[in-house]
């Protein structure tokens, strides 16, 4: 998580669209994020544990429909005492640790990437560092990149409100969501069928599209980092890996966490009509054609569509092609 999020300050100096007073605002957010990881401290002590669930009670009579009664009237009243609060706390992991999913919170200006992600095909201790930032990398990329979104950049480093990005960095920043909007909204999953829309919504889908693009570019510049400090990993072994660079891995694993098959035929017109989220298959191929370093790895011909030339692509959290 530190590699992307340094990559990702490195990212916020290279743009030519943000001026210095924005580029110092978001530096501050940056150095000033908390990441939730795997679990709340709590769960490994046991007398926190004991005063946290200390109004929860059962009996011996209780049948499971009680038990799980009393469960939810539990944690109902816990997220409404929260409102009582004064402040936040940032180690609020705000959801189940074994959820398959990460969020950020720009109340708390934190990620949590929980216990439940942190497994295969996201994460495994024992694959190489390619994989591991193709996966989980990227994933704290996207979430990162949210913070600095349309709607995240309202808030700074501490969670307050605040509007520290200039009017000619926002400008910017809506020229870039401009070319995003336009591009994702020529991927049409439906296009010889008889369903209405057919295509994206890259209005509705670009805070998502924005964090894909950045998430994917601030952990492939990690993995380099990562790299260049602790050298290659070694060739993977056997006649199918090996034929696969390091670079090939990062992008295979990041595409490899996208593969799925549709639950039901109607699947692809929900997710057209009201998903925030690209159709997988447009989520991986968006990413990848506004990323040099995809064709460069695979040798993608100038021009093709995994290549796009100059002006045929968005650079997104990059200076202007």
């Amino acid at each position: 998580m530190n590699d992307v999020a340094k990559s990702f300050k490195s990212m916020v100096d290279w743009v030519d669209w943000m001026d210095d007073e924005s580029k110092k605002g978001a530096h501050g957010k940056i150095a000033d994020l908390h990441v939730n990881l795997a679990y709340p401290d709590l769960i490994m002590d046991d007398t926190e544990l004991s005063i946290y669930y200390r109004n929860l009670c059962f009996t011996s009579k209780d049948t499971y429909f009680t038990m799980i009664d009393k469960m939810k009237a539990f944690n109902l009243h816990k997220i409404n005492s929260l409102l009582l609060k004064d402040g936040y706390d940032r180690r609020d992991f705000s959801g189940p640790v074994g959820a398959v999913n990460a969020w950020y919170m720009p109340k708390l200006n934190s990620i949590t990437l929980p216990a439940g992600i942190l497994r295969q095909p996201f994460f495994d201790e024992n694959w190489p560092a390619s994989m591991n930032y193709g996966g989980i990398g990227v994933v704290a990329g996207h979430e990162l990149t949210r913070g600095f979104g349309d709607r995240g950049v309202q808030w700074d480093g501490q969670g307050r409100l605040c509007d520290w990005m200039e009017e000619k960095s926002k400008e910017g920043f809506k020229k870039m969501a401009k070319c995003v909007i336009e591009e994702y909204n020529k991927f049409c999953p439906l296009q010889n069928s008889s369903c209405y829309p057919q295509c994206v919504n890259g209005e509705q889908t670009q805070e998502e599209n924005i964090a894909d693009n950045g998430g994917i570019r601030a952990a492939f510049k990690g993995y380099r980092e990562h790299v260049s400090l602790n050298g290659p990993d070694p060739q993977l072994p056997g006649r199918l890996m090996s034929r696969f660079s390091h670079d090939q891995l990062f992008f295979l694993s990041f595409a490899r966490v996208w593969c799925e098959k549709p639950y039901s035929h109607r699947q692809p017109y929900q997710e057209l009509m009201v998903d925030p989220h690209t159709p997988a298959k447009y989520r991986v191929f968006g990413a990848i054609q506004n990323f040099p370093e995809f064709r460069a790895a695979f040798n993608c011909p100038a021009g093709s569509k995994y290549g796009p030339e100059p002006g045929k692509f968005c650079p997104v959290w990059a200076p202007q092609a």
